[in-house]
């Protein structure tokens, strides 16, 4: 039987592929912010990314693990069969999927004006990107069905490589999104083998294409499709909101997310991708909420950390990291907002995520996609309201999508936060606040901002770093929090 310890061994062996994946990741934004600054190309260069990675969340990554995961596992004996004609039959689906986006981009391009043309023009070349990144993200759910997290995780790691070569050697952003899409097909290659090894060679000539057991796996993704279509057009048009308040508003919301995406995959993807096969392999309901309770505990404790830390170290991290060639004291500044921005909405991402595993392993996946119609209607309408009449520039975008992301947590909770996980959240934030609090007086008071030096920034980010971690741990033993994390369970010890 699953408990929260073998969910928690799983995160960390997931924990280890992505440390490893995002530590390459940081490499390659650093690689792109000393190579391209936050030019008005780069920007144009992020919006055509963020377009071709709309159709690839679409018909891969969480919508296709939520429908695989329960499903191969409950066919048992016949799943590698299953695995087997599901990646040709998807293979075929994503040959006419790319072929048709070219066709309805070239289109576009015939009447698109010069501000959108070089837009259309990148993004045609990362779409065929699409077919190799889906079919990773099918060997990937194969995988997690195993129990096997390390590979998975540690795949991107192809892809930031190929990237970072690309981003120091080309000259420009058309031969970089030329070397995205063999990133992607490199990111791809790493997770082929383990898949093959399950079945002969005679077996994988003899695919059943489109098998009834396939058709059975189009119903939830279908149904998810909602929901992730819903979530990824509003993804889609956010750095066209971003780049209507500010031609370079695209690159900070880039450089900004990509920090708030490093605890978000570090820990709240990795609980989530443990989570969901766990919860599928018992149809005890009360085993279920117990196993939710612990992740929703652990996640509590660890995104409140992150986003106070986002909070009070945002700005010299992103200064150490960015803060040198092309990339401006100023592009540091508009950086930091974004990446406060960001951060609020941390904790209820990670919420959304593991509350949404619980959906699909009840193999429910009408409630999350509503919920997620819901919210982005909620990001639209606020991305509106913020830029257009309040013009808050590029950060209206992080601030709304933190918010609808509370807005998702709520739709999806259904008596998941119980009395005692609220009093452990108001703690923990009152153990995170005050040391936050203490580091922006001491940077006021005794520090430049965003100093230029290597040597200045690396002692910023260590002592204002030190100053909070030990106010955290402290506080956290004053308050009677104990972080239990080797034996699987977060606890509060309340006197």
């Amino acid at each position: 039987m699953e408990t929260a310890q073998s969910i928690l061994r799983s995160a960390r062996s997931f924990f280890a592929g992505t440390v490893l994946s995002r530590a390459s990741g940081l490499f390659r934004d650093i690689a792109m912010a000393i190579s391209f600054g936050s030019s008005a190309e780069l920007a144009a260069f992020f919006v055509a990314f963020r377009l071709a990675n709309l159709f690839r969340r679409l018909l891969g990554e969480g919508n296709l693990q939520a429908g695989f995961v329960p499903h191969f596992l409950s066919l048992k004996e016949e799943g590698p069969l299953f695995y087997r004609d599901a990646v040709f039959s998807m293979g075929i689906v994503l040959l006419a999927a790319v072929a048709l986006l070219e066709g309805v981009l070239w289109i576009l391009h015939l009447f698109a004006g010069p501000d959108w043309l070089q837009i259309i023009e990148l993004t045609m070349w990362m779409v065929p990107g699409l077919f190799f990144i889906c079919l990773y993200a099918l060997n990937s759910s194969f995988l997690q069905c195993r129990k096997k997290y390390f590979l998975p995780a540690a795949a991107p790691i192809a892809f930031n490589f190929i990237w970072v070569a690309a981003a120091l050697c080309l000259p420009d952003v058309r031969s970089l999104a030329i070397a995205v899409t063999l990133a992607f097909a490199g990111q791809w290659f790493v997770t082929v083998f383990e898949g093959f090894k399950i079945l002969s060679m005679g077996q994988w000539l003899k695919p059943k294409l489109f098998s009834v057991d396939f058709r059975a796996l189009l119903k939830p993704l279908s149904l998810g499709l909602i929901g992730v279509g819903a979530v990824q057009f509003n993804s889609a048009l956010d750095p066209i909101f971003a780049r209507i308040a500010d031609l370079q508003g695209p690159a900070f919301l880039w450089y900004a997310i990509r920090l708030q995406q490093l605890p978000l995959a570090l820990f709240g993807i990795a609980l989530s991708s443990a989570l969901l096969p766990a919860l599928s392999r018992t149809e005890d309901q009360d085993h279920r909420n117990q196993l939710l309770s612990s992740a929703l505990f652990q996640a509590a404790g660890l995104m409140l950390f992150c986003s106070f830390a986002i909070l009070a170290l945002g700005g010299v991290g992103i200064n150490l990291l960015y803060g040198h060639g092309d990339f401006t004291q100023s592009d540091v500044q508009e950086t930091l907002r974004c990446l406060w921005g960001y951060g609020l909405g941390l904790a209820p991402s990670v919420f959304v995520l593991l509350l949404a595993a619980r959906c699909f392993a009840e193999k429910n996946y009408q409630s999350p996609a509503l919920a997620s119609l819901f919210a982005v209607a909620i990001n639209i309408a606020l991305n509106a309201l913020f830029v257009f009449v309040f013009g808050w520039g590029a950060v209206s975008v992080a601030i709304a999508t933190s918010v609808s992301a509370f807005f998702n947590t709520a739709l999806l909770a259904r008596g998941a936060f119980t009395k005692s996980l609220w009093v452990f959240l108001f703690k923990m934030s009152v153990a995170c606040l005050i040391p936050t609090a203490l580091v922006f007086s001491v940077e006021a008071m005794w520090m430049e901002p965003f100093p230029r030096g290597l040597t200045a920034q690396v002692a910023q980010l260590a002592i204002l770093g030190a100053i909070y971690l030990a106010g955290v741990a402290l506080l956290c033993k004053a308050l009677g929090l104990k972080l239990n994390f080797q034996r699987g369970s977060l606890q509060q010890n309340i006197s």
